[in-house]
């Protein structure tokens, strides 16, 4: 039919104009079972550090609302901001090497 030829002519083929929604919703559902299991690791992983790197990472990376500075977590904890980075890093590291354990 006319609706399924392009300007050129052609005739376009269905899987271009189709959507498959059996596959949406099973994506979705793989999608939320991989985030639900990498927060899992995560929260694991987050045991492992010490109270006040917990404290950093959930403030610069996992507090989505009100991310924190270098500088305000430095001067809660009476510290430099570059102290601050330092235990970040580490703290990240912890993270890394425990999730891909």
């Amino acid at each position: 039919s006319a609706d399924d030829e392009s300007s050129e002519g052609r005739s376009m083929a269905p899987v271009l104009y189709l959507q498959d929604k059996t596959s949406d919703f099973a994506d979705g559902i793989e999608e939320d079972n991989w985030d639900a299991h990498a927060a899992d690791k995560l929260s694991y992983a987050m045991e492992g550090l010490d109270e006040r790197s917990q404290h950093i990472i959930r403030a610069r990376w996992l507090d989505e609302d009100n991310k924190t500075t270098l500088q305000e977590l430095a001067d809660q904890y009476g510290v430099s901001a570059e102290r601050v980075r330092q235990l970040e890093k580490n703290a990240m590291k912890k993270l890394r090497m425990a999730i891909e354990a």
